[in-house]
């Protein structure tokens, strides 16, 4: 796994704004042409890039699948749990309304995904049927792990903390980050304070 630079990630979430724009890099997104694309996949990642994680994960179908896999398109990122009660419903929720909003302007190239760090409950099994629940859309990836571990690794570059609690609950941020189409955060909203239309801005 090459360097990487996870300090300027963590430190957005400690952001007292809502919404925070990450450091300057260089803007992936200007490449519009088929053959720069394509270049663009194939060229070595950024240090920032969340997908230098070697994780492996597992789908809703029970696929095996790396986070490099989202790469070429802007993705919207979370972390939750499906047998949460409040504050998930409300990230879900929030994440659907930018869902919804992007649609409306036209961009339907977007991915959302939810990572559970909660894999001895959220088994692809348990995860396919809460996206039918949910009434989710093919936009959408919901992402569960063979042990903690993994989980563990995404939360710290995606600087959100969680717990497990007496009953089985977890303790945890409220975090919604925008990725390029490189795995770089470009923004984020932190609380369910913000309005996530906010979260839009991020995402050419």
């Amino acid at each position: 796994m090459k360097s990487f630079k996870v300090s300027s990630i963590i430190a957005m979430a400690a952001c007292a704004a809502v919404v925070s724009q990450a450091g300057a890099k260089e803007d992936h997104h200007q490449h519009h042409a088929a053959p720069a694309a394509k270049k663009a996949e194939t060229a070595p990642l950024s240090d920032e890039s969340i997908y230098n994680l070697n994780s492996v994960l597992l789908d809703a179908e029970g696929k095996t699948i790396k986070l490099e896999k989202l790469r070429g398109k802007p993705v919207v990122i979370s972390m939750a749990y499906t047998s949460c009660a409040y504050t998930c419903p409300m990230i879900l929720a929030q994440m659907q309304q930018v869902e919804k909003k992007l649609a409306e302007m036209g961009k339907k190239d977007v991915r959302f995904v939810l990572v559970s760090f909660d894999p001895e409950k959220d088994t692809p099994e348990v995860l396919k049927a809460y996206a039918k629940k949910r009434n989710l859309s093919s936009q959408w990836d919901l992402l569960t792990a063979k042990s903690d571990k993994v989980p563990r690794e995404i939360a710290s570059v995606l600087g959100i903390k969680y717990s497990k609690v007496e009953g089985g609950d977890y303790d945890h941020s409220y975090i919604i980050t925008v990725l390029d189409a490189e795995g770089v955060p470009s923004g984020r909203q932190v609380g369910a304070s913000g309005d996530p239309k906010d979260l839009i801005k991020f995402i050419p």
